[in-house]
């Protein structure tokens, strides 16, 4: 299976990924960062705020752009963490109209579907999934390359995560996702999440552990099979995390980690 630029990698985002540098993207246009501005400057800005895990998560989302900037790399992410996105933000409105509301602490924890349909209306839906939409010429305007997922390949990416699922255990949307990754055949995989980073690289190295050389095997025949592909040319992407401090875990060069990292 040939890319679409043969002479790039390709660095696949997960969900929580997209997230970091959709958040980073909707300050800096809010705070009139272009991406010509020198990085120091976005951190400058970002350090003045009072609130700390926010400024861990600008900084993640900036340190992300900025690695795939420099970086001979196109990015793809999955449609169905663009629908994530979009219905985490939902969640996100509505709550924080409850919240303005003083509603009583028994109330969060059952809080209903019914109660974020009521309160984020057509025209914050709309409004969330154009900021949504946009992010990918976000993204090109910082140079980066971005190719969106083909909807041909849905059926692919979902047999390809159910035999995933038989091999290893992942949540659905983890699953889905790693999936999407492997049909696209993707160099490197990005996550926040020690638990989908650590089982996807204990697959691409399985540095003689039986368990992990035979789901690799196997997983090899099965994506050949679904792509027709050529078994030797198959990819399974190594997975890494972009830290609030700009470092790379576990570098490029070192695939293995753990769920600490």
């Amino acid at each position: 299976m040939k890319k679409a630029q043969p002479f790039w990698k390709v660095a696949f985002l997960d969900t929580n990924t997209l997230h970091y540098i959709g958040i980073y993207l909707e300050y800096a246009k809010k705070n009139n960062l272009s991406p010509q501005d020198p990085k120091a400057k976005a951190i400058a800005k970002i350090n003045n705020l009072s609130e700390a895990d926010l400024q861990k998560s600008l900084k993640k989302g900036l340190k992300t752009i900025d690695f795939l900037s420099t970086q001979d790399v196109q990015v793809q992410y999955a449609p169905i963490s663009e629908l994530e996105l979009l219905t985490g933000k939902a969640k996100g409105k509505a709550i924080l109209s409850a919240a303005k509301e003083g509603i009583s602490d028994r109330m969060w924890s059952r809080f209903r579907e019914e109660e974020i349909r009521d309160r984020v209306g057509p025209t914050d839906l709309a409004d969330i999934k154009d900021r949504i939409d946009g992010l990918t010429s976000m993204l090109e305007e910082f140079g980066i390359a971005v190719k969106t997922s083909l909807s041909n390949q849905a059926s692919d990416v979902l047999e390809l995560a159910k035999e995933i699922n038989g091999l290893v255990y992942m949540d659905a949307m983890d699953s889905i996702i790693y999936a999407n990754a492997l049909v696209v055949q993707a160099d490197y995989f990005l996550t926040s999440d020690g638990y989908l980073k650590d089982t996807i690289n204990h697959i691409h190295d399985p540095r003689g552990e039986p368990q992990y050389k035979k789901i690799k095997q196997q997983l090899r025949e099965i994506v050949r099979r679904i792509i027709l592909g050529n078994a030797d040319d198959v990819e399974l992407p190594s997975a890494h995390t972009v830290t609030d401090r700009g470092t790379l875990k576990p570098d490029l060069g070192v695939p293995r980690t753990d769920s600490s990292s």
